[in-house]
This record gives structure tokens, sequence and C-alpha cells, in this order.
């Protein structure tokens, strides 16, 4: 049977949509929703009087969205592939929400995890195994993190595979000092499926002067902006200037460690951290890296545009923020993509909001 394609928006938007292979045309409106380490969600609108018998909990969807270039295989950028996981019927029409392939590893039976299985072994292969499951495509996580797996990293137990995916990536991350950075970074792995039922594993550096490429810049003269336009966020509830690292086995063997200029500017912020280390220049190291990292507050800008459905999470966007004059390229760490008779895009750059409470 041939794919029907549904002009939503435009000519340049091209749709298609199935449900458990049956072609949906009564498409009213779709919302893409995806945030870095955590499965995509799309809420989809349809004529009832038409098709929504079609939206039963548990069906699978199939969704293209993108630039109608039918020369080009796979040339949608937002295919989906999910789980029907929640559904509103109604007289005029029916919405539902479907979800990715990560909520099989969400809701996955326990794996009881040894640390005789685990412990040497490379935590980017760990995690690229638990995704291998119920239909994710593993097959391009071949690059490897160098980053080992320890005991000490907490790893083992029993748990679903979500659980254990998400305590690998908390420990992927990674202290760099070398030219290409003009200053002592961190960088981290993330993982998302960003197409189809393809899981993918990324390294976010962007202030890395040899490879990162921004796909857009910002500012708030953009032409393209709408709504809200370009909205900064400033974040000092972070900041620790000051980082005490002890020796839990023994409390009196502890270091600290003080970024002078940063307690000038924003005031003394300290943390103790107790941890499983021996040895003060171990502790050092650790304290020298927290506070390397966390010394400064976190600027985060939140963006409303038009047009702007090629950008997913992962992408690097350059921001000039001209009230603070300030300039810097910043990832995609959530995106909203909206199609009705328009398309709008609310993008988060920097980090995930973070709550008072988590700090």
């Amino acid at each position: 049977m041939a794919e029907t394609r549904f002009k939503l928006v435009s000519d340049l938007i091209d749709i298609i949509c199935t449900i458990d292979d049956v072609p949906v045309s009564a498409l009213l409106e779709i919302q893409y929703s995806h945030t870095i380490n955590a499965g995509r969600t799309v809420s989809i609108a349809i004529d009832s009087s038409q098709q929504r018998t079609l939206a039963r909990l548990g069906a699978r969807i199939d969704l293209k969205v993108g630039q109608n270039d039918v020369t080009i295989k796979d040339s949608h950028n937002l295919d989906f592939t999910g789980i029907i996981v929640e559904a509103s019927p109604s007289v005029e029409f029916t919405t539902f929400t479907a979800v990715d392939f990560v909520t099989f590893l969400q809701t996955s039976e326990c794996v009881d995890y040894k640390n005789n299985d685990i412990v040497g072994e490379d935590l980017y292969f760990l995690a690229a195994e638990a995704c291998n499951y119920k239909g994710i495509d593993t097959s391009r996580l071949l690059k490897g993190s160098g980053i080992i797996a320890t005991e000490e990293m907490g790893l083992a137990g029993l748990q679903t595979r979500r659980q254990f995916l998400d305590k690998c990536f908390t420990n992927m991350e990674q202290f760099v000092n070398d030219t290409e950075h003009n200053d002592v970074v961190v960088v981290a792995w993330r993982y998302a499926i960003k197409r189809n039922n393809i899981m993918d594993f990324w390294l976010e550096d962007p202030l890395n002067k040899r490879y990162y490429m921004p796909v857009m810049t910002v500012s708030e003269n953009s032409s393209n902006l709408v709504g809200d336009g370009l909205v900064t966020s400033v974040d000092m509830t972070q900041i620790v200037n000051s980082a005490t690292y002890q020796n839990k086995s023994d409390p009196t063997e502890f270091i600290t460690v003080t970024d002078d200029d940063s307690v000038r500017r924003f005031g003394i912020r300290s943390r103790l951290y107790q941890v499983d280390v021996e040895g003060k220049g171990n502790l050092e190291m650790l304290a020298y890296q927290a506070v390397t990292r966390f010394k400064e507050p976190t600027f985060g800008y939140n963006v409303t545009l038009k047009n702007a459905e090629h950008i997913t999470v992962g992408d690097y966007i350059k921001v000039r923020n001209l009230a603070y004059e300030k300039e810097e390229t910043l990832p995609v760490v959530q995106v909203t993509h909206s199609f009705t008779d328009n398309i709008t895009t609310q993008i988060t750059l920097g980090k995930p909001e973070l709550t008072l409470k988590e700090y």
C-alpha cells in the first residue's frame, strides 16, 4: 500500500504517520518533546470521526516529519517509532501520547548486575549492552568512552536496565585539560534515541575548539524568534568554590580546595564530599575537579523559534547574549517541536532544569 502523505503545514514539511501499519491522514496537531538521557514523547491529535479506533494503548506508531524530498531515502529528520501509552478520545477529536523505545528499558524486568561481570569494563559498552533490548538498535554504539567501571561507582545490584544505564552515564564524565580547550573543562556522555529505534551515545563537548560546529546562532535580535524569544537564566545555586573531600574510612584524612576569585565575586559557597577514597593526593584531585567544574554561575537559555524543526538534542547553538556581553556555544538539552498551522520550537540550552531540592 502506498504511504499516505498529509500536508499539515506547507509543502515544505512532509508528514507520514501509521499506527499498526494503518495510514493516518486526519492529523490535526503534533508535538514532539525530547530531553537528553531520556525518551522522546509525541502527542498527536486526530479527527475522531475517522480514525479514533486506531489510538489503542500499546499500538505501535511510526511517524516521519521533515523536509519533503522524496528522492532521498530517510530524508525525514524527525523519524519516530514508539508505543501509544495514553489516549483521550472525544466526539470531535482524539489525542494520544506515544513514547519511544527507551520506555522498554524503564519497565524492563530487573537484571542482577554483579561486580564480577562489570568491574574493569568500559562504561560505554556496559550501557550499550543494557540498551540491546526489545528492538532498540545498538549497532552504531562502537566507540567506547575509555571510562572503566569500578566497584566504587555502585553500579551493581538488582535493577531495571534503565536504572543501570543511568548509573553508567552518571559516571561517564571526564575532566579535560588539553590544547583543544581554553580551560579545564568537564565533558559528559549523553544518550537518546534521536531517530526511529536507533540508540545514540555522544560526547557533549561544546568548548572543543577543533570540531564543534553550531547549527545556528541566536541573539535577542534574531529574526526567527517568536513568543518569548530568547530568555536568559543565571543560576548560582550550583556554585561550589570551596570543596572539602573526606575519606569515609578515616575522617581525619581530608583536603580542602578553594578558588579565591570565585569567593571574592560570589561569596563562600562550600560543600563537603565524603567518599571511599584514600590518600590526600587523590582527595585533592577530586576537590580541584569539583571547584573547577562548579565555581561559576550557570547560564541557561530558553529559546522559542519558528521553522527550526531540524534542531534536536545534542546539537550546538551559539548564543550572543547582548545584555551580559557574553557569547558562548551551548548544547541543546531539551527541545519541543509543535506542528499546527505553523511550526514553533522551544529549546533549552545549557543544562536540564534543576530544582532547589536537587541542590
